[in-house]
């Protein structure tokens, strides 16, 4: 079994511990602004902890800066073209066009980087992606009538193009600088912008704890350090067009533990899916 499917499956698994640190934050009623910016501050103090001993014997610092923000940019921008998404569309249908992103990332690592994928692995990429939109579509809610569709969809074309940008560059990080570098400089610069735009992205609401946040946020900058770092690793030797899809599907280990802590239901669609993603995972060995 390949090193880059192990680290990818590590990152499958603790990135989407990470994403049900969500559902326990929303369920704890925490401050999402303070939740989100000390998860990503966490994350880039970790990253610098590990980066600094060897940041002397560190050249190339201009392709570093520049792919950690370009990272950064693609990152905030699918995430609050999301969010602006979704007071125009219904979520069903900006859930569903965000998850091309993933559709845009294989298409150009199969044009650019060349890679190449066996049959079976071509069909657990396509059930994989698969996953991404039965999910998508199983948290649909209820459309409602709006005189902004088109500034919806072309919000929802926006976040597809940060959400591809923050992948790619993911895998050209990989490959051209330091991984512990990248990550030091990419969430730096995620938590600055974080803090210009924290206003739009996350509207304070009545009743938010504070002090719960503090400790959701550290738990989910340490998950978040590990698993992306494992995904980094993963890139570094292993096709995009593969690992895309197959860590793209983390948040079924976050419906999982919903289901067994919070007894939250689970749909007929999330079952078919959650099915499906096993086949995918055997497949893209």
């Amino acid at each position: 079994m390949a090193n880059w499917y192990l680290l990818a499956l590590t990152a499958l698994v603790v990135l989407g511990l990470q994403r049900f640190l969500y559902k326990v934050s929303a369920e704890m009623r925490c401050n999402s602004a303070v939740t989100t910016f000390v998860f990503m501050a966490t994350v880039a103090l970790l990253s610098w902890c590990a980066y600094l001993p060897r940041a002397v014997a560190v050249t190339h610092l201009g392709p570093l800066l520049i792919v950690s923000l370009v990272n950064s940019l693609g990152f905030l921008t699918g995430t609050l073209a999301t969010i602006e998404a979704l007071k125009s569309l219904p979520s069903g249908t900006v859930y569903t066009l965000t998850r091309l992103s993933t559709v845009l990332s294989v298409l150009f690592s199969l044009a650019y980087f060349g890679d190449r994928l066996t049959l079976l692995q071509s069909f657990g990429v396509l059930l994989a992606l698969s996953v991404l939109f039965i999910f998508a579509r199983s948290r649909a809610g209820t459309a409602s009538e709006s005189s902004h569709a088109r500034r919806g969809l072309l919000l929802a074309l926006l976040a597809i193009a940060g959400g591809a940008t923050s992948t790619v560059s993911s895998k050209f990080a990989a490959l051209q600088v330091d991984t512990f570098g990248f990550m030091a400089v990419s969430y730096s610069m995620s938590t600055l912008l974080i803090l210009l735009v924290k206003s739009r992205m996350f509207p304070q609401q009545a009743g938010q704890r504070t002090r719960p946040a503090l400790f959701i946020g550290l738990a989910m900058g340490v998950t978040n350090f590990c698993g992306y770092y494992a995904l980094l690793r993963a890139l570094a030797s292993g096709p995009l067009a593969i690992i895309a899809p197959l860590v793209g599907m983390y948040f079924v280990m976050a419906v999982l533990l919903s289901f067994l802590i919070y007894r939250e239901r689970i749909t007929r669609l999330q079952l078919l899916a959650i099915s499906l993603t096993v086949v995918s995972i055997l497949l893209l060995r």
